[in-house]
């Protein structure tokens, strides 16, 4: 009995070392991809490139916040971006997505989120803006639902296409079966053996009692 109580311990030890060294994992986030289904007008016209992520968790909730939105990237022929940020378009500085699809729906008047690149000052030198749940077409109307996205591009001078429609699609990460930690493999391994110990201290007793 005393060799069991031992054992125990020694699995009571590494459950709580385990649980000492384990570093919290990494949180999961959602990307959303920029696909271009215009390139627009203008002197100089591409079709650009963009992505960002924001938290799993704000999506599964519906609300992409302005704080939420991190990792931007985004490129456009001819020009290169030194600065990336989120931006306000809107009056509640949030944006509202399908919890199960990740698209952006339409939910009030004062949504409205968008990312830039930039290089020099913001919207002073070269620039690619695109909005992320826009409420406006490209002359300005106001939209009873989110439609495609626009962006507006420029170089100090007359060198700009827009505007260009396309839209956003959410990635959302993996699931992918835990795998157990080497410390859950040597305490589960313990516990077998003890368990075995057990079963056979058991067994030799009662033959060593049968034969006494």
């Amino acid at each position: 009995m005393s060799i069991l109580k031992t054992i125990g311990k020694l699995l009571f030890a590494l459950v709580a070392a385990s649980a000492i060294g384990a570093t919290p994992a990494a949180a999961q986030v959602v990307t959303y991809s920029w696909t271009t289904t215009n390139a627009g007008f203008g002197t100089h016209v591409a079709s650009p490139t963009a992505s960002f992520d924001v938290p799993l968790t704000s999506v599964l909730a519906g609300v992409i916040n302005y704080g939420d939105i991190s990792n931007i990237h985004m490129t456009y022929d001819g020009l290169a971006f030194d600065a990336y940020t989120p931006t306000t378009i809107g009056l509640d500085n949030q944006a509202f997505v399908n919890p199960v699809t990740g698209a952006f729906i339409y939910h009030d008047v004062n949504q409205g989120l968008g990312v830039v690149g930039y290089q020099g000052g913001l919207f002073s030198g070269s620039y690619l803006s695109i909005t992320i749940d826009s409420r406006y077409s490209p002359l300005g109307t106001p939209l009873t639902s989110v439609a495609d996205q626009f962006n507006s591009l420029k170089n100090n001078a007359a060198w700009a296409g827009f505007p260009t429609a396309g839209f956003w699609t959410a990635s959302f990460p993996a699931v992918t079966p835990g795998v157990p930690e080497p410390a859950t493999w040597a305490m589960m391994l313990m516990g077998f053996g003890a368990m075995g110990f057990a079963i056979r201290r058991r067994r030799d007793t009662a033959v060593r009692i049968r034969f006494a």
